[in-house]
C-alpha cells in the first residue's frame, strides 16, 4: 500500500448495534485487515485488504479502487453524510481500524466530518491507539477471551488500551463477546480488569450469533452465570445482544 492511503472495505450509514450508543444513527468507515483471526469473526470481509471501498448510499452502491488517500475517502464520508441525516457520530470500525495507524492519524487529524469519533478496536494495540486518542470521542473496546476466540491472552494488550483510553474528556465503554464456550474465569478476569483502570466504566456482555443468523449461541442461564461474575468487580454490567443483527441490517 503506497503511504498516506488507507484500505477501507466499506462505507454505509446504520442502527448502531451495540454498545452504550445502539439505536443511535452513524456513519460507518470499516477499514480493511485485522491481525486477528477470531472464530466468531462476523465480517471475514474485512480481515485482509480488500481491492475496492464499497459505499452503500440511499440511492444504491458504488465503488472506489483502494487505496483511498485521506481527501478520496473524506470526499465519499461527506457526500454519504449530506445524503443521509441525520447523524450521531462516525463509527470508524473494522477489521482492527489501528492496523492502518498512520493513515488513520492522518486522515482523523484533518476532522473529516465535523462529527464526534467512536473508534470500535480490539484493544490490542495500546501505542497506536495512543496516537489516535485526540482526534477520538468515543472509544469501544473489546475484551478477547481466549476461550471463545481461539486467540492467545492479549490481557496486558487490553489493560494498557483501557489505562490509554479513559481520562481526556472520552466516553469509554467496554464489549466483551460471549458464548457457550466463553470461560466464567476469564469473564471475571476481564471485569477485575475493567474494575482496576476505572470500576464506572459499562461492561457489555455480547451474546454472539451463529454465521447469517440472529440465533444466539448461548442461553440465558449461561449469561446470568456470566453476568453475576462480571458483576462481583464491575456496578454496570449489561446484556446487550448485537441490534443490527436482531434487525436484520449492515
Amino acid at each position: 500500500m503506497r503511504r498516506g492511503a488507507g484500505n477501507v472495505s466499506e462505507l454505509f450509514v446504520s442502527f448502531q448495534g451495540e454498545g452504550v450508543h445502539a439505536g443511535r444513527r452513524h456513519l460507518f468507515v470499516r477499514f480493511a485487515g485485522c491481525p486477528l483471526r477470531c472464530r466468531y469473526c462476523d465480517t471475514p470481509e474485512s480481515l485482509v485488504p480488500v481491492d475496492t471501498c464499497r459505499v452503500l448510499g440511499p440511492d444504491g452502491e458504488h465503488r472506489v479502487p483502494n487505496p483511498l488517500d485521506a481527501p478520496t475517502l473524506t470526499l465519499e464520508v461527506r457526500r454519504l453524510a449530506a445524503s443521509a441525516p441525520p447523524l450521531h457520530a462516525m463509527a470508524v470500525t473494522g477489521g482492527e481500524p489501528l492496523a492502518q495507524v498512520d493513515f488513520l492519524e492522518t486522515w482523523l487529524g484533518g476532522a473529516p466530518l465535523g462529527l464526534p469519533v467512536l473508534l470500535e478496536t480490539a484493544g490490542i494495540l495500546p501505542a497506536r491507539l495512543a496516537r489516535v486518542l485526540p482526534h477520538v470521542a468515543i472509544v469501544s473496546l473489546d475484551l478477547k477471551c481466549p476461550s471463545n476466540t481461539g486467540e492467545r491472552a492479549r490481557w496486558d494488550e487490553h489493560e494498557a488500551c483501557l489505562a490509554a483510553a479513559v481520562g481526556g474528556g472520552r466516553e469509554v465503554y467496554v464489549k466483551m463477546p460471549v458464548d457457550a464456550a466463553t470461560a466464567v474465569a476469564e469473564v471475571e478476569h476481564g471485569a477485575r480488569l475493567v474494575a482496576a483502570v476505572d470500576p464506572g466504566i459499562p461492561l457489555f456482555l455480547t451474546p454472539l450469533t451463529e454465521p447469517a443468523s440472529a440465533r444466539l449461541t448461548i442461553g440465558p442461564h449461561e449469561l446470568e452465570r456470566l453476568h453475576a461474575a462480571a458483576s462481583r468487580h464491575v456496578a454496570d454490567v449489561r446484556v446487550l445482544p448485537q441490534l443490527h443483527k436482531v434487525l436484520g441490517i449492515l
